[in-house]
């Protein structure tokens, strides 16, 4: 019998006890209510490995998203702040709630042992920075749209007291950061958002006549829709005015737009820009052919009924609806400054427009609608939802809490 000499080193204990630890990793939302960046957080907190890590959230009151995760046992607790814009935090009222705020965030911290903070937004890294200062608690960051000047430069200076990896979800996010900050290209690390095919997956045709029939749209019609948010970038008045030819030339198309303003409260701009999209909704003389939803729950439903998806974004940090019509195997025409570009331009069946040019979305829409190589269609984004899995954008994080826990 031959006995191994093999004797672990004392790196490999220390790996092994290390392994063994279950950390503690907090994470701060800004929004209870659920949006992009929200289905994001749940994805990620839902698949984490909690045999080796023990998720706690912060948020600013209940909501949705407090009680989504609560359902699936995710601990929470609510620490009153201000979400606010920047340039508004220096506001006496909205300083000294959040500085209040941020002292009983150290506090909290401190009392619950946290290994690992990921936040995203530099707000959450102004209520933090007391931790981060004095606790020297480390920090991964998302950054899940682009950043003003401003904004860039607030991550730069507080990125210096611990801020370990900022992680950008497109290139064209870490491209646009690199150029407005000086000194963090080393920390930057791309992971792509995933997306649920149990949720978004292709649906027969009577199925989708069923869906139709159940959500009221029409049964007879070809349906173009748009599922996003009012947010300035977006590209509601693209959409609308390409409607508006396509409705002119064609009597079998009805168009769809689906989506809240879940910062109306926060950027009065925002406000404004869904006023402008609904005026001219009436100036181009679209409600008979154009129906539009605010925010909705039952989105896998929408997509699956599609017979195109459009997202005309001006510019659009990634379009993790591109991933949800791709997987519900409905054509998809996009800007090319939309972030999930980089991962779907080669992919058959999405037909990539130029942003803020209706003609050029007409055309591609025309194409979509002609297009008769499902198969083909099908296996490959099969190949592109396999590869872009909640799973895989957890376990892409699972690697940096090792990382920066080891190095603490």
């Amino acid at each position: 019998m031959i006995r191994s000499t093999f004797t672990p080193s004392y790196a490999d204990k220390m790996q092994d006890r290390f392994n063994a630890i279950k950390r503690k990793v907090l994470f701060i939302s800004l929004y209870t209510e659920i949006g992009g960046g929200e289905i994001g957080l749940f994805h990620l907190l839902e698949n984490l490995d909690k045999s080796r890590y023990q998720p706690i959230v912060i948020f600013n009151k209940s909501g949705p998203l407090v009680e989504k995760l609560g359902k699936i046992g995710i601990q929470t607790t609510i620490i009153p702040f201000v979400v606010a814009m920047l340039q508004q935090c220096i506001i006496p009222r909205i300083f000294w709630s959040n500085f209040k705020a941020s002292l009983e965030i150290k506090r909290y911290i401190k009392r619950q042992q946290i290994d690992i903070i990921q936040c995203s937004d530099v707000l959450s890294l102004l209520l933090l920075f007391p931790a981060m200062f004095f606790n020297r608690i480390t920090v991964v960051f998302s950054v899940i749209f682009f950043y003003e000047r401003l904004r860039a430069l607030l991550l730069n200076l507080l990125s210096i007291f611990g801020v370990k990896y900022i992680v950008t979800l497109s290139s064209m996010v870490m491209t646009d950061l690199e150029k407005k900050t000086f000194g963090l290209k080393k920390k930057f690390k791309l992971i792509y958002w995933g997306v649920d095919t149990s949720q978004f997956y292709q649906r027969t045709d009577e199925e989708k006549q069923r869906l139709r029939v159940k959500l009221g749209l029409p049964i007879d019609k070809k349906i173009i829709g748009f599922v996003g948010r009012y947010e300035v970038w977006k590209g509601h008045e693209t959409f609308l005015i390409a409607a508006s030819q396509l409705s002119k030339t064609r009597g079998d198309l009805f168009f769809l737009i689906v989506g809240g303003a879940m910062t109306e409260d926060i950027v009065p701009s925002v406000v404004r820009y869904r006023k402008k999209v609904l005026q001219r909704i009436d100036e181009l003389k679209l409600q008979d052919y154009l129906t539009v939803w605010g925010h909705r729950d039952d989105i896998p439903d929408i997509m699956a009924s599609l017979d195109v998806f459009v997202c005309p974004s001006d510019q659009e940090p990634f379009g993790l609806v591109v991933l949800e019509a791709l997987a519900s195997r409905i054509p998809t025409v996009l800007s090319n400054t939309v972030g999930a570009f980089e991962v779907v331009k080669d992919v058959p069946n999405v037909y990539i427009a130029e942003p803020k040019d209706p003609q050029s979305f007409v055309n591609q829409i025309i194409k979509a609608l002609e297009d008769n190589n499902k198969n083909r269609y099908i296996l490959l984004n099969h190949s592109i939802t396999s590869r872009l899995t909640w799973s895989e954008y957890t376990m892409q994080f699972e690697k940096l809490y090792r990382a920066t826990a080891s190095r603490s």
